[in-house]
């Protein structure tokens, strides 16, 4: 009883933010300090973190009919699921294979894009730190630790990361699909 309150408040923040968000505001506002990526310092650099500026409140009246949303909408869940093993099937599917596979594979992959402003803000330090690494390379040559054969090969890995934890999810949600119905 005393722990819902702690789970209504992020699921609340949550969805005040999704509501909030509007995808053509990111190209228009970019330099605004509520914009996405831009709300911290830039990556790898050694000047100290900024203050920033947001507008976090919510008003009463959004609070209160997000709030009302969310226990209904849970209590009418916690009525009409007769086992929490099922929701606990489906949650750990598709969680665990997002957060495991999927996520990890998709940000690596967007982050290293050649275009990627964070990834010319990385490269620009590693060119730095390599510098010694070109000197092996003699007559323009590509080595084993050629950093653009490196690169591309590891773009490719980490969408095949996100494409295989696809298919272990599409895997996961079937069997439970399939299984669960069968047994019951």
């Amino acid at each position: 009883m005393f722990s819902y309150p702690l789970q209504v408040h992020p699921c609340r923040a949550s969805v005040d933010a999704v509501l909030k968000w509007r995808p053509n505001s990111f190209k228009t506002e970019r330099n605004s300090p509520n914009s996405s990526p831009s709300r911290t310092v830039p990556l790898l650099t050694g000047s100290p973190a900024r203050p920033i500026a947001r507008n976090d409140t919510i008003g009463e009246l959004r609070f209160a009919i997000i709030t009302t949303v969310i226990i209904i909408l849970s209590y009418t869940v916690a009525m009409t699921v007769s086992s929490l093993d099922k929701v606990l099937a489906y949650v750990g599917s598709t969680g665990s294979t997002s957060i495991s596979f999927i996520l990890p594979g998709l940000f690596y992959y967007k982050i290293s894009a050649p275009e990627s402003i964070h990834h010319q803000r990385l490269t620009k330090e590693e060119d730095e730190d390599d510098s010694a690494d070109e000197e092996e390379e003699l007559a323009g040559q590509p080595t084993f630790r050629s950093k653009t054969w490196r690169t591309a090969l590891l773009r490719k890995l980490a969408l095949g990361l996100a494409i295989y934890g696809v298919f272990i999810m599409i895997l996961c949600l079937s069997t439970n699909l399939f299984f669960t119905g069968i047994a019951h």
